[in-house]
């Protein structure tokens, strides 16, 4: 069980009392490769690695050394230094016998501590399962990556995933009662968001140009959001999967603990929307789209009303607008939507899609021998409750409601002649951490009003995975030295036109600032 902390020693102990010593030796691996390779992109630090500027190995020593400086983030569950080292070694042996390299030879990856990586314990966030389960296989999408070259740096900090009977609030936020809660290098004192919350952490804190997080209603584009990166929530084709009982999503999701439901995905996350776009093409296999001309796009944004509601910051409000203005100044042309209407539909099913328990249950006997359901749920260290999942629907109930809500949505996107809707991830920027641990019906000050924290942080996100579309939330630019996150959001299968209209987004955006804490520590 975590310790009480307060806001004073996490100050105390600040990321940004970096040892000099690490200082000198990361500056040097700089200097011998040309230039900060913390702050290289994934695309960038592959290249370099191909071309032989900087050995893997030297990168992936300068990550390492990067997160022992920011243990504070508190954003790893696992890691095994040699482990990296030795795979990056590899990587160089290939290398330097004219082996060919795959197009992530060398690239240090994040991956959420939901998802398998062969020889890794995963503790989807529960400190009662981890000593039990050590998989043998990497998840799909991981083993995709391993093949191309890529380095699993470490498994990340998330919520405790395992459990049923509803919506734990922590969720959103990285709180976790078995290894503390996960930090935002923008402002310590803040949540990185959840619930691959770890993952964005470390990509802002430029410990890693990569992650591999999962998405059920927000997971990826929360941390996104909230650390001013970039992730992907990949098409789940829900409606269809529902309808024609044959599922299938964009990405295999094998290897998710506990097992996934329909909405559950895997997903890429980087700095960047390019960057993205790069992983996302390695693991898939299909080539990226050429990036539009923003003047060949319609963008729906929201209606004027949609700023009104109680969980609207007035200066996400501005920062959100003023990126619409540069997006119109720069040809898009912009469409307005109702926002409130997308969010009411699906209101009666929006949690009714998850895995059942019986699935928990059997993944359970047949995975961690000595560990059932009834004992992991008996040490489970959970919040003071969990937010009630509504009554269970009947499965032709659930087909009306999604197909229902899903023709609406798709009649908007082909009445307008849209290529996505943009919006603000989140209505405001990232919360204080609750140092007692979140609960149901939290509540956090927005503006002169007090809303509820999960149905603020989740508003925005939830709708897409219903209709089984893909979302992108990238910087959309700062408030108060915090990232603003702006939300595309497509068509199902539209994955990859989404992110080719997310790259050129932000090159009209541009980059947000780096958490002010060192990282070129030159």
């Amino acid at each position: 069980m975590r310790a009480k902390i307060s806001r004073r020693s996490i100050l105390k102990t600040s990321v940004y009392a970096v040892p000099l010593v690490l200082a000198a030796e990361l500056t040097g691996c700089a200097q011998r490769s040309g230039g900060d390779v913390l702050k290289l992109g994934a695309q960038e630090a592959a290249a370099r690695i191909a071309d032989g500027e900087m050995s893997a190995e030297s990168y992936a020593s300068a990550c390492l050394k990067a997160h022992a400086a920011h243990k504070n983030l508190n954003a790893t569950v696992t890691i095994n230094d040699e482990r990296v080292l030795e795979t990056a070694r590899g990587i160089d042996k290939l290398r330097s016998s004219g082996g060919k390299l795959g197009p992530l030879a060398g690239l240090t990856v994040a991956v959420k501590d939901q998802i398998d990586v062969a020889g890794y314990p995963t503790s989807a966030g529960n400190g009662a399962l981890k000593p039990f389960y050590t998989p043998a296989q990497s998840a799909i999408v991981v083993e995709a990556m391993q093949s191309q070259g890529a380095v699993v740096l470490c498994k990340t900090l998330c919520p405790d995933m395992v459990g049923a009977g509803g919506l734990s609030p922590a969720s959103a936020t990285t709180d976790n009662r078995w290894f503390g809660s996960a930090h935002n290098p923008y402002d310590l004192l803040r949540t990185p968001g959840g619930s691959s919350g770890g993952n964005g952490a470390l990509l802002a804190a430029r410990v890693v140009p990569a992650a591999i997080g999962e998405d059920t209603g927000g997971s990826i584009r929360l941390p996104a959001s909230f650390c001013g990166v970039a992730g992907l929530r990949p098409s789940t084709f829900t409606v269809e999967n529902l309808t024609s009982q044959n599922p299938r999503k964009r990405y295999a999701d094998h290897g998710i603990v506990p097992p996934p439901g329909l909405l559950e995905t895997f997903g890429p996350m980087a700095r960047t929307a390019a960057d993205v776009a790069f992983l996302d093409a390695a693991i898939t296999g299909e080539a990226a789209a050429p990036v539009p001309e923003l003047k060949t796009v319609r963008i729906g944004i929201p209606r004027a009303d949609y700023y009104e509601i109680d969980a609207m910051d007035p200066g996400v409000a501005r920062v959100i607008q003023d990126a619409f203005a540069k997006l119109k100044a720069a040809g898009a042309e912009l469409v307005e939507f109702d926002l409130l209407m997308i969010q009411g539909l699906n209101e009666n099913g929006r949690l009714s899609a998850g895995p059942p328990r019986q699935s928990l249950s059997d993944w359970l006997e047949d995975n961690t021998p000595g560990l059932n359901l009834d004992a992991i749920m008996a040490k489970r260290i959970v919040p003071a409750g969990l937010i009630p999942a509504p009554p269970a629907l009947t499965a032709e109930e659930r087909v009306q409601i999604f197909e229902a809500s899903f023709r609406i949505y798709e009649d908007l996107f082909k009445r307008q002649g849209l290529a996505a809707i943009a919006f603000p991830t989140v209505p405001f920027t990232a919360p204080f951490i609750n140092l007692n641990g979140d609960t149901p019906n939290q509540t956090i000050r927005v503006g002169d009003k007090r809303v509820d924290e999960i149905q603020g942080l989740i508003t925005n996100v939830f709708p897409g995975p219903r209709f089984g579309a893909p979302g992108l939330s990238l910087p959309g630019g700062m408030l108060g030295g915090l990232p603003v996150g702006l939300s595309l959001e497509g068509m199902p299968g539209d994955d990859v036109k989404l992110l080719a209209l997310g790259v050129a987004v932000e090159k009209v955006l541009g980059p947000v600032p780096e958490p002010k804490f060192p990282t070129s520590l030159a």
